[in-house]
C-alpha cells in the first residue's frame, strides 16, 4: 500500500513540474508584448535597464534553458513517476 501512496505523489508531483514548465512557457511568450511596448530612447534618471535586443536575448535563452529543462524530465520520466522525490 505504501508503495501506491509513493507511487501515486510522484506522479502528481511529475504532472505539477509539467504544468509549471507550460505555465512558464506560457508568460514567456506574453514578454514579447512587454519588450515590443519598451522604449529604448526613454531617458533614465538614476538607473539603467537592457535595451530590447539585450531583452530578446535574455527571452530567448530563458526560452532554451526551459526547453533544456523540459527534455531532461521527459529523458526521466519514467524515474520520476515511478520514485518518491528527493529535494
Amino acid at each position: 500500500m505504501q508503495i501506491k501512496a509513493f507511487n501515486r505523489r510522484a506522479q502528481e508531483r511529475y504532472a505539477t513540474f509539467v504544468n509549471t514548465l507550460d505555465l512558464t512557457a506560457e508568460v514567456l511568450a506574453e514578454v514579447d508584448k512587454l519588450i515590443d511596448r519598451y522604449d529604448d530612447a526613454a531617458p533614465g534618471e538614476s538607473w539603467t535597464i537592457a535595451t530590447q535586443d539585450e531583452l530578446r536575448s535574455m527571452r530567448t535563452k530563458a526560452f532554451d534553458d526551459l526547453d533544456r529543462l523540459r527534455v531532461l524530465g521527459k529523458k526521466h520520466e519514467a524515474e520520476l513517476i515511478s520514485r518518491d522525490w528527493r529535494f
